[in-house]
């Protein structure tokens, strides 16, 4: 069963055997960056960290956590789940999809992104329950993370353990790019 796990350190490790199988899952061609180069950042530069600078945290300190306090969850407890219940899904059940089906791809429909390795291979769903509150489903449609909105537009990746493993960067076409804590690209998700 393929996951999104979280190993010791700011590494964040994508096991993948992915198949999107069920009709809730299947991308159409214009979701799907294989098919559509302008939401594939091997073709399409202005979304690539790689060729973009100001959507590279390496780059641009106002997008990486390391460097900017204000979208870092160890300094910032308004958006760290440990500290903060209203953004925590343990404990506010209106974004918990175990309590709130609707919240889930596999209950039909779903309004979100979808999530892809730098190969544009697809390993994941990522569901919008509010505005600052993204959940994170794997291809077979378990949950396994949630996202959790910044001050720059972007998301911090928390395991359900609350472990934060990733943070989410706006790309410049309305994506996101996904990067480990250390500002390595890692994913996609448009």
């Amino acid at each position: 069963m393929p996951k999104l796990y979280s190993f010791a350190g700011p590494l964040l490790v994508l096991v993948l055997a992915l198949s999107f199988g069920s009709a809730r899952g299947e991308i159409g061609s214009q979701d799907n960056p294989k098919y559509n180069s302008s939401i594939n950042p091997k073709y399409n530069s202005s979304i690539n960290p790689n060729y973009n600078s100001s959507i590279n945290p390496k780059y641009n300190t106002s997008i990486n956590p390391k460097y900017n306090t204000s979208i870092n969850p160890d300094y910032s407890t308004a958006i760290n789940p440990d500290y903060n219940t209203s953004i925590n899904p343990t404990y506010n059940i209106s974004i918990n999809p175990t309590y709130k089906p609707s919240l889930s791809p596999e209950y039909g429909s779903w309004s979100g992104y979808y999530l892809f390795d730098l190969d544009a291979e697809p390993i994941g769903i990522v569901v919008f329950a509010n505005s600052d509150n993204l959940l994170v489903f794997s291809p077979s449609m378990e949950w396994i993370g949630n996202l959790i909105g910044n001050s720059e537009g972007g998301f911090n990746w928390f395991s359900l353990e609350n472990d934060w493993i990733a943070f989410a960067a706006k790309n410049s076409e309305g994506g996101y790019n996904i990067f480990t804590q250390d500002g390595e690209w890692i994913a996609f998700m448009d």
